[in-house]
């Protein structure tokens, strides 16, 4: 749970830093994305396109290495002056007609890559304090049962407690123990049987005082 607050902290807080703020972002870049979708179907054209310009400039890269090469192969003798003069505004105007690709894109692709480094980051630390946050409950848990098991334990003790001291009432224990009854019991029978053995004994003696005569 003090991950969890802390996780919650992260994303409410405001220091000026570029983690300001990050659920909220996460959150907001999530609802922008639309449907999965739509999602895979842009990530699938973008990486087609994406496959599709480096074909092309690999194969283009190939002819112009094929062109070049008898240019700047040493078996070939030079140019004369008038061939070099008319080669040069050629190639003066090939130079201003090739396209140079334009650094929007690739400042736009780099500030998506940023972008997507810092979410999977972002994936990566929800999904390990999610993981740690369901271990954190888990044991809240094993220890809330053991906790009730041990309250409702507590509570069966109490309620036998109360019922032992519902029937000492009613049998009105305290008195009688003040009172010492069960001694009292105790030397009635103790007193009874010792009458019950003199009777005996004054028989004997009885019977035998004629024997003896």
């Amino acid at each position: 749970m003090d991950q969890v607050e802390s996780l919650a902290r992260r994303g409410t807080e405001n220091n000026g830093t570029e983690s300001d703020g990050v659920v909220k972002r996460v959150i907001e870049g999530l609802k922008d994305l639309g449907g999965q979708s739509g999602v895979e179907g842009g990530a699938s054209r973008l990486i087609t396109a994406h496959t599709a310009l480096s074909t092309h400039l690999h194969h283009q890269t190939r002819l112009l290495q094929s062109l070049s090469y008898p240019l700047f192969s040493p078996l070939v003798q030079p140019p004369d002056e008038d061939t070099i003069d008319e080669l040069l505004p050629l190639l003066t105007s090939l130079n201003e007609s090739m396209p140079r690709p334009t650094t929007a894109a690739f400042t736009s692709l780099s500030q998506l890559h940023g972008l997507t480094a810092d979410l999977i980051q972002t994936l990566n630390y929800l999904s390990d304090t999610l993981h740690m946050s369901r271990q954190t409950t888990t044991t809240a848990t094993r220890r809330l049962r053991s906790a009730r098991e041990l309250v409702a334990e507590m509570k069966r003790e109490e309620e036998e407690r109360e019922e032992a001291e519902l029937w000492l009432q009613r049998g009105n224990w305290s008195e009688r123990l003040a009172a010492r009854e069960c001694a009292g019991v105790c030397r009635e029978v103790v007193g009874g049987f010792e009458e019950v053995c003199n009777d005996w004994r004054a028989r004997l003696l009885a019977q035998a005082d004629p024997v003896g005569a």
